[in-house]
């Protein structure tokens, strides 16, 4: 048992994948019109959309230059993390430095050009260069990997010359502002250095003045033993002066470069030390938040609690910097106030020397402040080479980010990719169009198959009629044209009185067939045809099908029982009449001595199917509103053994005359000289005629059409027999898709059928 329960499913599934496969062909006109719209617009959309070319360029970035052996080798470094450079790639005023450079406010291929009789914008408006910086940052996207120190940078445009240069300019740019971030701090202390040397020999040159003058107008000696403690002090305090000036120097020049570095870029931070944590966790967070807002937005929550988290170290890192400018301020301070003591101190015992009027304390004096002077000089002489040093690398290209590819010239444009835009609209239009037919096929909540009909109202189904446009299509447009062509010529010849005029407006017409004409008269034509089908083309499929629900009323009672059967509809148009007449031809066709009553008093179709005047006999209102015998108004068709009582004039109150004592009788009368009394009355959601002949019949057959009669209209039609206790034998369902239906066997013997019309 567990092997066969596979087997036993797998003819389910196929018949479930038959059935949506046939579902996808009942809407085949949909799906595919759906899918070649998709098609076109795309199509239309690439080929209108101008050529953009994209140019591709890519550059290193190393955290860790190892190159230069002085101090200044700290403050190379990136100064930051591989996302920084990503967004300083994309910073607007890096794109605002490229523009200006490349003067693109005045490149027709970057700004577009200008309407007729209008001018390019002025490029000193504000809004104009904003407009500018943001349509360059559109075009300009930069990639940067996770575990690679590879950026690739592209630059799009209509241009693929522009758009190669402007990438090019870009990193140029680009590498020019890292080097001249890194050394403006360098180049300020330069400046300072410069400044102190020059006023340093110039007061360096006066002191040998004054030495030299002095020592000549005083005759100096060499000191004697009294004179040399106060000379002694006098140099100890000059050099510690010299030390203080020196100090005060170097700690004016640390306070500079703490003001100018960015920030997280303190030079010379211990590692270990606050700043330095700080400044991790600082890169740490913005490392993180770049990364996620590429794919989370940042109004969410997480992105927000992360965004407060990088404030936060932000604003640590902010203070604690602030911290340390004002330390290496206070540093400064310090040693000049230290600076400035120690000179008034120096000149206090200057002073006390003049006071003892010993010139060569006096002398000594100048000669040893002379000779600190000069050693500060050469202090600050060193300090300023050092620092030029690397001002000057400011001409060189940055010693950690060079380029590796330069940007190169597009030969295909990358957009619109019209061979990527076509498979992706196909392949939508497939799949739209298989979720639409999906879609309509779940909201068509309409009768299809058997399955629906037991489903909804736990009714038989005595028959399906195949539709009859099936046959159509399989037929072919020449032959399908050339059957209505015949099928009119039928019908003009069948019914005289119409015009000659209209015959031949239906034959221009038919000649010189557009749009809605040529519709409705297809239309017409196959609703001439079924209604006698089983007449015209006794061997279709469709005739075949009546004459198995003629087996199935021969068979379902006793002969005899089942007389007077009445037809009728949950709705109108859901092809009645043409079952009844066809139902008709059949069981006459077997012997059996049928009659069709038009009891539809209010659309009488019976006497057009049969090509019957109205006018030939008094009909049946005639006949429930007099006096006259049921003989009177039976008529005999074409076809043997088949009559036809018509409708006659329409009353205005049918179903006060259908409900009547002389419709019972007429009923019981018919039932004793026929073997099959077939009633035609209007839908019974519609109007109550069919109810009021109801229970005089032997049983009523609901006529439902596939595709079109909604379930709900089918079950209300059941309900309301059953409420009168009215006896339903079962469902007659027209215009079914046999394929659907039936499946495979159906499909073969639906062609096979085909073969022998």
């Amino acid at each position: 048992m567990p092997i066969q329960g596979p087997k036993d499913t797998q003819p389910e599934l196929l018949t479930q994948v038959h059935r949506y496969w046939h579902v996808l062909l009942g809407w085949k006109w949909t799906s595919g019109g759906f899918l070649t719209l998709v098609v076109l617009a795309a199509a239309v959309y690439s080929f209108l959309l101008p050529s953009i070319y994209t140019a591709h360029g890519t550059i290193w970035i190393e955290d860790d230059p190892n190159i230069l052996p002085f101090e200044d080798v700290q403050t190379l470094g990136t100064g930051g993390n591989l996302q920084s450079h990503v967004r300083l790639l994309q910073s607007r005023s890096l794109a605002a430095d490229v523009i200006e450079k490349m003067k693109l406010f005045e490149n027709p291929s970057f700004v577009g050009r200008p309407k007729k009789g209008q001018s390019l914008p002025d490029p000193a408006d504000p809004v104009f260069r904003e407009s500018l910086v943001q349509g360059f940052l559109a075009n300009l996207h930069v990639f940067a990997g996770d575990r690679s120190r590879l950026v690739d940078v592209t630059f799009s445009n209509g241009d693929p010359r522009l758009a190669a240069d402007i990438l090019n300019a870009l990193f140029d740019g680009f590498i020019e502002m890292i080097v001249s971030k890194r050394y403006a701090a360098s180049e300020k202390a330069n400046e300072f250095l410069n400044e102190q040397i020059a006023g340093l020999r110039a007061r360096i040159e006066q002191k040998e003045q004054e030495l030299n003058e002095y020592g000549s107008s005083k005759d100096i000696l060499p000191l004697t033993a009294a004179e040399t403690p106060s000379v002694s002090r006098i140099s100890q305090t000059n050099k510690a002066l010299t030390d203080a000036t020196l100090d005060r120097v170097n700690k004016f020049s640390i306070y500079n470069q703490l003001k100018a570095a960015p920030l997280g870029e303190i030079p010379e931070a211990p590692a270990g030390s606050l700043i330095q944590r700080l400044r991790e966790e600082y890169i740490k967070l913005n490392r993180e938040y770049t990364s996620r807002l590429a794919t989370i937005r940042p109004e969410f929550p997480a992105m927000q609690r992360l965004k407060s988290d990088l404030d936060a170290a932000t604003e640590a890192l902010r203070a604690e910097t602030e911290n340390l400018i004002r330390s290496a301020y206070n540093d400064y301070q310090n040693a000049l106030d230290k600076e400035q003591s120690l000179r008034r101190l120096l000149n206090s015992q200057k002073d006390e020397a003049y006071k003892a009027s010993s010139s060569s304390v006096v002398y000594n004096s100048l000669r040893i402040e002379l000779e600190n002077q000069k050693a500060l000089l050469e202090s600050l002489s060193k300090r300023q080479s050092e620092t030029d040093v690397s001002s000057r690398l400011k001409g060189l290209e940055a010693l950690n980010v060079w380029i590796v590819d330069k940007a190169d010239l597009p030969l295909r444009p990358a957009s619109p990719n019209r061979k990527k835009n076509m498979l992706m609209a196909f392949l939508f239009g497939l799949v739209g169009g298989v979720g639409i037919v999906i879609g309509l096929e779940y909201l068509n909540q309409t009768v299809k198959t058997s399955k629906d009909i037991l489903d909804s109202i736990s009714a038989p189904l005595l028959g399906a009629i195949p539709a009859f446009e099936a046959e159509s299509q399989r037929r072919g447009p020449i032959a399908e044209f050339k059957r209505i062509a015949s099928v009119l010529r039928v019908k003009g010849e069948r019914k005289p009185d119409r015009s000659s005029h209209r015959n031949a407006e239906q034959e221009k017409q038919l000649r010189t067939p557009s749009g809605a004409k040529l519709e409705k008269l297809k239309n017409e034509a196959a609703a001439e045809k079924i209604e006698l089908i089983a007449v015209k083309e006794p061997r279709s499929i469709q005739a075949e099908s009546y004459r198995s629900i003629r087996t199935t009323l021969l068979v379902s009672s006793p002969p005899g029982r089942i007389k007077t059967i009445l037809f009728t509809s949950p709705l109108a148009r859901e092809g009645k009449s043409s079952t009844i007449s066809n139902m008709a031809i059949i069981l006459a066709e077997s012997g059996k001595r049928v009659v069709v009553v038009d009891s539809d008093l209010r659309k009488p179709k019976q006497s057009i199917i049969f090509g019957l005047s109205t006018g030939d006999s008094p009909g049946l209102t005639r006949y429930l509103s007099s006096t006259i015998e049921p003989e009177e108004i039976i008529r005999a068709t074409d076809i043997s053994n088949l009559h036809l009582i018509t409708s006659g004039p329409l009353p205005a109150t049918p179903i006060e005359l259908l409900s009547s004592k002389r419709m019972d009788d007429l009923v019981s009368y018919l039932k004793r000289n026929f073997d099959f009394v077939l009633l035609d009355t209007p839908p019974v959601l519609a109007v109550s005629d069919a109810l009021a002949m109801a229970p005089m019949v032997d049983t009523i057959i609901l006529v439902a059409r596939a595709g079109q009669t909604p379930i709900q209209a089918l079950k209300q039609s059941k309900q309301k027999l059953d409420v009168h206790r009215l006896k339903c034998l079962g469902v007659i369902l027209n215009g079914i898709d046999l394929i659907e239906q039936d499946g495979y066997y159906a499909r073969e013997y639906y062609s096979l059928s085909l073969i022998h019309i």
